[in-house]
């Protein structure tokens, strides 16, 4: 799935692929359903493409508002861990 340039709002161009968009996209269909999956554990690669896919359909501000804290978590995480590991 191409994405439309004023949608690329990460660093990379991003290019979606279809069976991420099939696997993720129906959890999009409203908060209900995306909440479990959020509380589960999502990776920052799958997080992007929500953004993406929620970006170019309903465009909601809620859920782009959850998905964004969701992402800046997984982030921090990670930068939690890489300065625990320099700092030892």
């Amino acid at each position: 799935m191409t994405i439309p340039d004023r949608y690329q709002v990460f660093e990379r161009r991003t290019q979606l692929d279809n069976k991420d968009c099939e696997r993720l996209g129906s959890f999009l269909s409203g908060w209900k359903r995306l909440s479990p999956l959020l509380a589960l554990g999502v990776n920052e690669p799958d997080l992007r493409t929500l953004i993406l896919l929620e970006l170019v359909g309903k465009q909601r501000r809620v859920i782009l508002d959850r998905l964004l804290m969701r992402l800046g978590r997984v982030q921090r995480r990670e930068l939690q861990k890489k300065i625990n590991l320099a700092l030892k």
